[in-house]
């Protein structure tokens, strides 16, 4: 083998060295980019032809590293590189003494594809550098934009816990002062029932029997004076005070009826449904069970005032031909159905069209029932009749009257 030979294949070797030395260095990921450029611009030279006279810079971005002892010379080799993102760089040789020219100046052209394999090799390391930088760039950037909006969410949270726990104390408050609405609103029911008995007590005692002597009194007259002329005008009188007497009579059962207190319930409302008949002329029936016995002078009252309401509600807007009543104890509650032919409604509109009379009537109703511990249920459907179930409990023994 010849001098020439053996001496092209030490290049090849120093050559084959450097690229896989470079590798190696550009392999760990623990090391700067500036320390990597300074080892492996320390290593070239000793790749090149004549290593005692070459210098080595590698410069990208900022970043510079040189080689022992580099100085800059005219007999320079260089192979420049871009990343993706534009940013530049470069791997410069020189000679730092005249040397014998060979394919490129000085330089071997396997020198020259040495150093453009080389700067291959930085722009892939560079490349993936800066997406790594971007990439924990775009990391921090996300992680500081969550903390960011942790924040403002847990601030966000805590406004909204707090306008929570104000809403659920406006409820408290607003239920509390519904219950008292309500419990209000029993109370002057009940208290219009005992004005409603003492008006209705003081006109059947003092006008009725007033009325009534009256009465008895003009009889007396008429007889006495048969023969004095007056016997028309006192017969007028009679008829006048007669019909007088029947309004009273109707007038202290509509105000209250003396039964629903003396007999209860169901003779109360055996006399609603007589006179309701007699005032409407329409068809009312009563089905009431024998042994309902007294219930509570409480729920009798409510009881009677809503089938009072109800048949007035039907009188008024049902357009009906026939209404049953029925009335039955069933355990520890009283239940009343009325039940009408009549046009019928929509239940569902009850609460949103609650301020007509006929449907705040009924809204009522449930309310109070509700508040009694009892409850109203609507049947009822557009040309199809309605049916209204009352329940309401038996009040205990003890109960104080109204």
């Amino acid at each position: 083998m010849t001098a020439d030979v053996l001496h092209n294949l030490r290049e090849r070797v120093k050559e084959l060295t450097a690229l896989h030395t470079t590798a190696r260095i550009l392999q760990d990921e623990t090391k700067p980019p500036v320390e990597v450029m300074e080892e492996i611009a320390a290593l070239l030279p000793s790749a090149w032809q004549y290593p005692e006279i070459t210098a080595a810079r590698i410069s990208f971005q900022r970043l510079q590293a040189i080689s022992p002892g580099f100085a800059e010379s005219v007999w320079q080799q260089t192979a420049a590189f871009t990343a993706r993102n534009g940013e530049t760089g470069a791997i410069e040789i020189f000679y730092l003494e005249s040397s014998p020219l060979a394919d490129e100046g000085p330089f071997l052209k396997e020198e020259r594809d040495l150093i453009d394999s080389l700067a291959e090799m930085l722009r892939s390391y560079f490349q993936h550098k800066l997406a790594d930088e971007a990439l924990q760039n775009a990391h921090d950037d996300l992680e500081a934009q969550v903390k960011a909006r942790t924040v403002e969410l847990e601030k966000t949270n805590t406004a909204l816990q707090e306008r929570i726990a104000e809403y659920r104390q406006a409820e408290q408050k607003i239920e509390r002062y519904q219950k008292q609405l309500q419990q209000l609103a029993t109370e002057l029911c009940l208290a219009e029932a005992r004005e409603r008995r003492v008006i209705a007590e003081d006109l059947h005692d003092h006008i009725g029997q007033a009325l009534a002597l009256i009465k008895m009194d003009l009889a007396e007259l008429r007889g006495n004076a048969i023969f004095c002329g007056f016997e028309d005008k006192i017969s007028e009188m009679n008829t006048l005070l007669e019909q007088t007497i029947q309004y009273s009579r109707s007038l202290t059962f509509e105000i209250s009826p003396p039964s629903l207190y003396e007999l209860g319930l169901t003779a109360a409302i055996d006399g609603l449904v007589e006179r309701f008949r007699r005032k409407h002329k329409m068809a009312v029936t009563l089905q009431a069970a024998k042994d309902i016995g007294r219930i509570g002078t409480k729920t009798e009252v409510f009881l009677f005032k809503s089938i009072q309401e109800l048949l007035t509600n039907t009188a008024k807007h049902a357009d009906a031909r026939h209404i049953r009543v029925s009335l039955r104890r069933d355990g520890d509650g009283v239940m009343v159905q009325v039940e009408d032919d009549g046009r019928g409604f929509d239940p569902a509109i009850l609460e949103k069209d609650c301020e007509k009379d006929s449907k705040f009537g009924l809204f009522n109703i449930k309310e109070r029932f509700n508040l009694l511990g009892g409850s109203m249920e609507i049947h009822s459907s557009p040309g199809n009749g309605t049916k209204i179930t009352l329940v309401a409990p038996v009040e205990p023994h003890g109960e104080p009257a109204c």
